[in-house]
């Protein structure tokens, strides 16, 4: 479990709590949506609610319809969303994670107050953490927040079986034994990630939670400049990786994927060089 403080609650507060994405941002009809909404394929979107959504919601909704598009019928994923989004409310998961927490005990005193009050607060947990936390959002807060761990969704559509695989070279030998001999889906979080977390770039003019200050800066660069062409290299150990950003690209999904897939340590030094016609090198130094 990576939520060991109340800044990290924050910070997941707000990743979720953050509605920026509409339907068309993902390429998805409204048709197909409230045609979802209407078969419990996303169970806690309100059936009324129109216009923006969190990122988890958007990530969801993005999952969903590569399944569709490759076939999986309504039912499967209806069985599908309840194992991620009602099974975990229903037994109370987050009330776990809380329990967990606690009692490692390695909290400040204050940051235990605040997930004690958050436990015995009933409206709280039913309307927030029970809809928010699961292994699901835990996924892609290890994404975002965290570990940036590379990871994939797995589903076994014969077996409505899935899992989250948090390794970036194939199937571990446990998903085998899970799975073996079943055909099974593997879907990338990292591409949708950077659809998402792209959108985000390219339409807030905020520092972004889950991004880091050198993140941020070089995120201001593209938002507030936009630039035709960004050069960022990043020299490591005496190795120099050059990423190119141009307007050939989804720009800003370009940089997000740059920043999924590179974490950046703590201490690295940004440079940044102006050039002709408002394009930019960057050289990160870690």
């Amino acid at each position: 479990m990576t939520l060991t403080n109340r800044d990290e609650l924050i910070r997941m507060g707000r990743l979720i709590s953050n509605q920026r994405f509409l339907p068309k941002d993902l390429e998805i009809t409204s048709r197909q949506i409230n045609y979802w909404k209407g078969r419990d394929i996303i169970p806690f979107f309100d059936k009324e609610k129109k216009g923006f959504m969190n990122l988890s919601e958007a990530l969801w909704l993005l999952i969903i319809n590569e399944l569709s598009n490759i076939g999986i019928d309504t039912k499967r994923l209806e069985t599908l969303s309840k194992d991620i989004w009602i099974k975990p409310f229903n037994e109370k998961y987050a009330d776990k994670v809380f329990e967990k927490i606690l009692a490692e005990n390695k909290l400040e005193e204050l940051d235990k107050k605040t997930i004690e009050h958050y436990l015995s607060f009933e409206p709280i947990m039913v309307t927030l953490f029970r809809k928010e936390l699961n292994p699901f959002t835990e996924a892609l807060n290890s994404s975002l927040l965290t570990n940036r761990n590379v990871i994939s969704f797995i589903y076994c559509p014969r077996t409505n079986e899935h899992h989250f695989n948090f390794n970036n070279i194939g199937l571990t030998s446990d998903l085998n034994n899970l799975f073996f001999g079943e055909t099974l889906i593997t879907i990338p979080l990292i591409p949708l990630l950077s659809k998402l977390v792209g959108i985000e770039i390219d339409k807030s003019d905020l520092d972004l939670a889950y991004l880091s200050a050198i993140e941020n800066q070089i995120r201001r660069i593209l938002f507030f400049d936009r630039p035709k062409f960004m050069e960022i290299a990043v020299q490591e150990d005496g190795n120099n990786r050059v990423y190119t950003i141009t307007e050939e690209h989804k720009k800003a999904e370009e940089l997000a994927k740059f920043f999924l897939n590179n974490k950046l340590p703590l201490g690295a030094k940004i440079l940044i060089e102006p050039r002709a016609q408002g394009n930019f090198k960057i050289t990160i130094k870690t």
